[in-house]
């Protein structure tokens, strides 16, 4: 080794030692909690789960049923979006109303705003959605399982616990008056060993979410220059020492070279994609529609003159149960959305007559998306998932609802892509030209979904699983030479 060369491995071994003996149990932690949230998913309930535990909607009890601008004029309310469903036998119209937006519950016979539900009317709203008794309720703002942002517009939250041997619990939406999540006693114990550590995610600090971004950051980017040092290390001792391969004669040193060449690779690659999940310093763009696009899509403000009990009776002729029925506004026009935990069906939402159709008229759809940028896009009906729109499981149910197909997508020359449903009026994902090295830099490399994995998903358990249990392994050989090295700083480790 030259002279010029000395120094610069002396800093790598210092760095790498050093930042190993900080940071080595948050390894661990990581690679054993990884395994837990590959099988357990932190608690969410997705829209399939949701729909299927609603009972149908029934129009005319109490009178005919007002339109949502109907019933927010009477409360004065002024809204973003509406939703018509059930409670406790009777129909109420669901709005996001107010600044900061919050759901509201109306009656949708009268328009009367109705009062936050007390601890007595949720655990009667979860009994009606679980078919089960409720045993107990707190009233809360958040708790572990509540924590993301992402419910703050049904805040404040009942949790009523429920009887049955699986500890369901679930959380009542006070003035959304619904159900907005549920838990069970093994889904809580896994993720307090799952998700919980491994996104460092206490509910102490997760409640502030700039606060959690910026922990999670600084704390992965010296993670990301330890992993990475340890690469440049082994493959260094592997290619340039002249004695033999693995020069560490020492069970410990030897082992955590052999196994840092075995995992080194996809632990960097790992920890850095966990970086790129938090989006560091906002290297990637929204993969939400802009806001000059989204009312383009929406167009000029409409009205329904659509009772939405018409609509209703559409589809009970046609034989289609009614769980839910949204309001949506898409090129100036006025739609109700009917949805059943297993299908959807758009109807018209403006004049006299509820015809049910399956989507918006293709047309309509190509003009709105070529509208909504200068340049000329490239317009595709699309059957099938692509690189960037795809499901990790395209047999579940919740893919019909998250990721359905098929889609119309958009695409422009600078790399701007938007997907877009027609059978739902909505805009699913808009991508940019970072969109590509975020699938690659976050989603490919974190959860190795890449479409020949995800078409086997027995090859890529066996891969996650079994670079974890290599990564765990490495972990534990820095962990013993961490603690070595804590107990005799001034003595160099000999080989």
């Amino acid at each position: 080794m030259t002279r010029a060369v000395a120094p610069l491995k002396a800093g790598l071994v210092w760095l790498h030692r050093w930042l190993g003996v900080a940071l080595v149990l948050f390894f661990l932690m990581w690679f054993a909690s990884g395994v837990v949230l590959y099988f357990v998913p932190f608690p969410g309930l997705g829209q399939a789960e949701r729909l299927a535990a609603l009972p149908p909607l029934q129009a005319g009890q109490g009178g005919p049923l007002l339109t949502a601008e109907e019933a927010a004029s009477r409360a004065g309310l002024a809204w973003s979006q509406a939703r018509l469903g059930m409670l406790d036998g009777r129909p109420v119209w669901r709005l996001l109303a107010g600044s900061p937006a919050a759901w509201r519950a109306l009656d949708a016979a009268t328009g009367a705003l109705l009062p936050p539900l007390d601890p007595t009317a949720a655990a009667a709203a979860a009994e009606a959605f679980a078919s089960r008794r409720a045993i107990a309720t707190e009233e809360l703002q958040r708790d572990q399982w509540t924590v993301p942002q992402g419910l703050d517009p049904w805040r404040p939250l009942v949790k009523v616990t429920l009887e049955g041997d699986d500890g369901l619990q679930l959380y009542v939406s006070r003035g959304g008056a619904e159900v907005v999540r549920d838990t069970r006693r093994a889904e809580r114990f896994w993720n307090w060993i799952g998700a919980v550590p491994h996104w460092i995610y206490p509910t102490a600090l997760r409640q502030f979410p700039r606060a959690w971004n910026q922990t999670v950051v600084w704390l992965a980017i010296p993670a990301v220059l330890l992993a990475a040092s340890g690469l440049v290390l082994g493959v260094w001792q592997l290619f340039l020492n002249r004695s033999r391969w693995i020069p560490y004669r020492r069970f410990w040193l030897r082992w955590h070279h052999i196994l840092g060449l075995a995992a080194g690779l996809v632990t960097v690659t790992w920890i850095f994609s966990g970086l790129m999940s938090m989006n560091p310093f906002g290297v990637f763009s929204p993969r939400s529609p802009l806001p000059a696009e989204r009312a383009f899509w929406q167009g000029a403000p409409a009205v329904a003159t659509l009772p939405p009990g018409r609509a209703l009776e559409a589809a009970t002729a046609a034989g289609m149960p009614v769980r839910e029925l949204e309001w949506l506004r898409f090129d100036g026009q006025a739609w109700y959305r009917l949805r059943d935990a297993g299908a959807q069906r758009l109807v018209r939402a403006q004049g006299d007559v509820a015809e049910l159709r399956s989507g918006l008229p293709g047309s309509s759809v190509r003009t709105a998306l070529a509208g909504l940028r200068a340049d000329d896009a490239r317009i595709e009906w699309l059957a099938g998932y692509d690189d960037l729109y795809y499901s990790r499981d395209p047999a579940a149910a919740e893919a019909r609802w998250d990721r359905p197909l098929p889609v119309w997508r958009a695409a422009w020359p600078d790399g701007v892509r938007v997907y877009a449903d027609g059978a739902s009026a909505r805009i699913l994902l808009r991508t940019d030209a970072t969109g590509g090295w975020q699938r690659l830099l976050y989603n490919g490399l974190h959860s190795f979904d890449f479409a020949p994995l995800v078409s086997r998903p027995w090859l890529r358990t066996l891969l996650v699983v079994g670079l974890s249990v290599l990564g765990f392994g490495l972990c534990v050989t820095s962990g013993v030479i961490a603690w070595r090295v804590l107990l005799s700083a001034k003595r160099p480790i000999a080989r």
